[in-house]
């Protein structure tokens, strides 16, 4: 299969390269509009919890739904995107976000609402699509370098949406935040629908036996499934503070909009520099001394933010580190978990992403727990990172430690 899957990639480079480009830059929009949709609207959860008289515990609640709704259907996806194509299946998912996104402004109760972002969430689900296609037609360097650009833009989003959802929700209404949504959802499945690749749909019937064969593979590939749950317990403190943040900073410690977008702005930016350094480093580094500095960056910034958290401006400076750290490891690790399958790209990504979804839905709900219990302070939430981040240090470097040989620098890849 691993053999096939590469004769396939071959076949692909025949695809223009101007037009793969292209595709990449819309399935990066798409991608973006997900967590837009979400971000965005951060803000002004306060603001939809009011309006329908609901408890503050309904605003992670609305991302915990969000993030669940992306877990749902990627164990099917994935057989129907190799029988009938990538594109195809790329395309109802767009239309389904686009769909769910409508209704969302026409909910009249908090549990309607929380119902369409549980809809609204499964557009998320076809993401892996792309990145399958990305690691099926681009090599190694090529394919760390997007994806890493294209797993920042789920970080990217908190850095501009709370901007602009604090900008629509103080003049305008909480709604106009998925109006703006569903504009970019048009404008990515125009996009899509233009350059994404045909691909060869898979010329084999649809055999039950040997997907289900193929996931058993994957799910007991020990490399894939410790990579995965690495990489889910270390992006759920910045999923976490996404959700929590707006009542932390502006509940808690009445802070204004602007100290809350402030925050967030410092603190994702890291991201942007992590994406650049991986651009310049990637010819040059293997995966594994890429993870291993990742990991140090990490532990040091999560270690700040932990202990520091009584001066506000350190405990921003702690998570910008983290971010950056986490931007540095994130793609080399996604990228080992996923060839050491040896399967069918669409299947291991699609069982990635179901997991990674699972991982970060449940990390979020004991953050809320945790959260709530302590009135939402600052301290509940920066003191559960200490261990968490000595944890995810260790499991990296016992990752890369493990993994049966020093991958060379990925120029000599190419």
């Amino acid at each position: 299969m691993f053999s096939e899957q590469k004769n396939e990639r071959n076949s692909d480079r025949k695809i223009d390269r101007k037009n793969l480009y292209y595709f990449s830059m819309f399935f990066l929009l798409y991608e973006l509009t997900i967590y837009l949709s979400n971000d965005m609207i951060m803000p002004g959860m306060l603001q939809v919890v009011n309006d329908f008289n609901a408890s503050k515990e309904s605003i992670a609640l609305s991302l915990s739904l969000y993030i669940l709704g992306g877990s749902m259907l990627q164990i099917f996806l994935g057989p129907i995107a190799d029988r009938v194509g990538k594109r195809k299946v790329m395309l109802a998912g767009n239309a389904m976000f686009l769909v769910a996104t409508l209704c969302i402004p026409f909910a009249s109760s908090i549990e309607q609402f929380l119902a369409a972002r549980f809809f609204q969430g499964m557009g998320s689900c076809f993401i892996f699509i792309g990145y399958a296609m990305v690691h099926e037609l681009f090599d190694d360097a090529e394919a760390v370098k997007l994806t890493t650009i294209l797993s920042n833009a789920g970080i990217f989003a908190p850095l501009i949406g709370p901007v602009i959802g604090s900008v629509i929700v103080s003049q305008l209404h909480w709604q106009y935040v998925f109006i703006v949504s569903l504009l970019l959802g048009v404008i990515t499945f125009a996009g899509l629908f233009r350059f994404m690749p045909v691909g060869k749909p898979s010329s084999h019937q649809f055999n039950f036996k040997s997907i289900k064969q193929s996931y058993l593979k994957i799910f007991r590939n020990k490399q894939f499934m410790v990579g995965i749950l690495i990489a889910g317990a270390a992006i759920t403190p910045l999923t976490a503070w996404i959700g929590l943040s707006p009542v932390i900073v502006m509940d808690h410690m009445q802070r204004s909009y602007g100290t809350y977008i402030a925050y967030q702005c410092i603190i994702f930016s890291g991201f942007i520099l992590s994406t650049i350094a991986v651009q310049k480093l990637a010819n040059n580094l293997s995966l594994k001394k890429m993870i291993q500095q990742g990991a140090w960056i990490s532990l040091a910034g999560m270690s700040g933010f932990g202990l520091a958290y009584q001066y506000s401006e350190l405990f921003i400076l702690g998570m910008f580190i983290f971010s950056f750290g986490f931007g540095l490891f994130n793609g080399g690790l996604i990228r080992l978990a996923m060839i050491a399958t040896g399967e069918s790209m669409s299947l291991t990504s699609s069982a990635m992403s179901l997991l990674y979804c699972i991982y970060i839905s449940i990390g979020l709900e004991v953050y809320n727990l945790v959260g709530e219990r302590f009135s939402y302070s600052l301290a509940s939430y920066a003191l559960v990172n200490v261990p968490l981040g000595v944890v995810v240090f260790l499991s990296l470097m016992r990752f890369v430690k493990t993994h049966e040989a020093d991958q060379p620098a990925l120029a000599a890849s190419t």
